[in-house]
C-alpha cells in the first residue's frame, strides 16, 4: 500500500496495473504494524480519483476481499455486491465518470486476465 500521494504517482509511471482492493474492509491499521493506518473506502475513492485525473484510468483495477464467511451479506457482511451497490455511486458522486469506471471495471480486468 501505498501511502504518499507522490510515491503513489511515482510507481504509475512505471506502467504497471494499479489494484485497489479491501473495499468494504473498514481496518483501522495494518495488521502488521500499528502505526501504518489502512484507508477506508472513502480514502480508497479519492486515491482512484487522483489517478483517473492524472490520466491512469486504464492501469486501475478494484476488489474487495470476500475471503471470510462473515464478509458475506448472509453473515451481516458488505458482501459481493458492495462495490457496485455502494462504491460506484459515491465514485460518481466524486466526478469519476461512467466512461473512467466503464475501464476500471470492465475493460481493464478483461485486458489484465488475458496475460499479455
Amino acid at each position: 500500500t501505498l501511502l504518499d500521494k507522490r510515491e503513489l504517482l511515482e510507481f504509475a509511471q512505471l506502467g504497471c496495473y494499479l489494484e485497489y482492493d479491501l473495499f468494504g474492509s473498514e481496518l483501522f491499521h495494518y495488521q502488521f504494524n500499528p502505526d501504518i493506518d489502512m484507508p477506508n473506502d472513502n480514502k480508497r475513492i479519492k486515491r482512484v480519483r487522483l489517478l483517473v485525473d492524472e490520466g491512469y484510468e486504464d492501469r486501475i483495477l478494484m476488489a474487495h476481499d470476500i475471503h471470510t464467511k462473515h464478509r458475506l451479506t448472509k453473515y451481516g457482511g458488505h458482501g459481493y455486491s458492495h462495490i457496485l451497490t455502494n462504491i460506484v455511486p459515491k465514485m460518481l458522486f466524486r466526478g469519476i465518470t461512467e466512461a473512467a469506471l466503464d475501464k476500471i471495471l470492465i475493460e481493464n480486468p478483461k485486458h489484465w486476465l488475458t496475460f499479455k
